[in-house]
């Protein structure tokens, strides 16, 4: 349980038993707060002081965000990306859990406590007697052969990329997180390139790179005109409640 003296609180927790779509309140002590999700026919809750979603799809949390609004008008935002679709099959439908809040390069999240997690259904629990094994099979320097400038190149790069074409499901949504290889196989690998290919690879990668950039400052300009227009909307409705 988070003190009380903390500025806000917000909980999650599934709607029923039955399925994974969540429900989400919050409670703020010092300002106001703003629950932002983007879904058809949803808009972002009017900034208030204690505000409760339901049916909300969890698919939808991964580009949703809260934004604490501090009593001097500073905003504060705390994305939604850490609870996937995973997790919110794992909330509980009987109780709420407590969301905090993490900060990570400069950017804020709200992540759930693992420990009010249930065991998802159909999950094999591994028994801590029997750790699983993994076999390496070593061998005496293996002989790579440099890969080829046909089709082939690209379905290697995707599956050391973690499919990132095929899982990104639009050119706007954001990429997976990239697993990066074992350090010893990389070097390996890197040994069996020629410069001619190693350049090639490197200019593929700098291309991703590049429209990454321009995708995070259209993103940023996007975020900067949507927090104008909420500091004008919470400077009118300020106005309004003091004529009354």
């Amino acid at each position: 349980m988070r003190p009380a003296s903390d500025p806000f609180r917000v909980h999650i927790r599934r709607q029923n038993h039955a399925d994974s779509v969540v429900v989400l309140r919050f409670e703020v002590k010092e300002g106001m707060g703003i629950l932002g999700l983007r879904q058809m026919g949803r808009d972002a809750s009017p900034p208030s002081v204690h505000h409760e979603e339901q049916e909300i799809d969890p698919g939808v949390l991964r580009a949703g965000r809260f934004v604490h609004v501090l009593p001097s008008g500073q905003r504060q935002s705390y994305a939604l990306s850490r609870l996937t679709e995973d997790i919110a099959g794992r909330l509980p439908y009987d109780a709420w859990a407590n969301l905090s809040p993490v900060s990570e390069f400069g950017f804020r999240y709200l992540v759930v406590d693992e420990a009010s997690l249930v065991q998802a259904p159909g999950k094999a629990t591994v028994s801590a007697s029997q750790p699983p094994q993994v076999q390496v099979k070593a061998s005496a320097g293996p002989t790579l052969r440099a890969p080829s400038l046909t089709a082939t190149r690209p379905t290697a790069v995707a599956r050391a990329g973690g499919g990132n074409e095929a899982q990104s499901g639009s050119p706007s949504s954001l990429p997976p997180r990239q697993v990066p290889i074992a350090p010893a196989l990389a070097e390996a690998a890197l040994r069996g390139l020629d410069p001619a290919d190693a350049s090639g690879l490197l200019k593929e990668e700098m291309k991703k790179v590049e429209a990454l950039h321009n995708r995070l400052a259209e993103a940023e300009a996007q975020l900067s005109a949507s927090q104008a227009r909420e500091r004008d909307l919470i400077e009118v409705l300020s106005k309004w409640q003091s004529r009354g």
